[in-house]
């Protein structure tokens, strides 16, 4: 299910908005990105991993993460990479018409089933576009009080829509 926010700057007036999670179509996007790592456009590390990982898994769900040094924030996917925690069970799993085995991947790996039958490799951190800090998952709290990207004044969402 996809979550977004709207957002009213009170002090310079800028409309923003942020969307996360997904819709209906994360199966391709979470092909895409699985193949993007696949590819190296993530780096040599994320993809060395997955190369050696057997069912190797990634949280492709588009979140918000802050810097805590200079408030900037973002949106994108979170690309931590996951483990499953019997491989040999996730290799006779159906996806359609195939197993995961048949398919030579799993096609996609929703992030309850990441929680609930993986387990974390690797944790990829994001460095802040602004200031270079590392940045963290936005918190509820964060979420409530977005700044403004133009002004960087604190506001509070006017509106949130769910999607799919």
């Amino acid at each position: 299910m996809g979550h977004g926010t709207d957002y009213r700057c009170g002090k310079c007036g800028r409309e923003y908005g942020v969307r996360t999670g997904t819709g209906f179509l994360f199966p391709k996007e979470y092909r895409e990105t699985m193949k993007a790592i696949a590819d190296g456009v993530y780096g040599a590390e994320l993809k060395a991993i997955c190369e050696k990982t057997p069912y190797a898994a990634v949280d492709a769900e588009t979140k918000v993460f802050c810097c805590g040094s200079c408030g900037a924030w973002e949106t994108g996917k979170d690309l931590t990479l996951w483990a499953p925690d019997d491989p040999a069970a996730v290799s006779g799993k159906r996806y359609g018409e195939k197993t995961a085995e048949e398919w030579g991947c799993v096609p996609y790996v929703s992030r309850r089933t990441l929680e609930e039958e993986y387990h974390v490799v690797k944790r990829r951190y994001r460095k802040c576009p602004r200031c270079g800090h590392r940045m963290h998952r936005a918190s509820e709290e964060e979420l409530r009080r977005l700044p403004c990207p133009d002004c960087g004044e604190p506001n509070a969402p006017q509106g949130e829509i769910l999607w799919d």
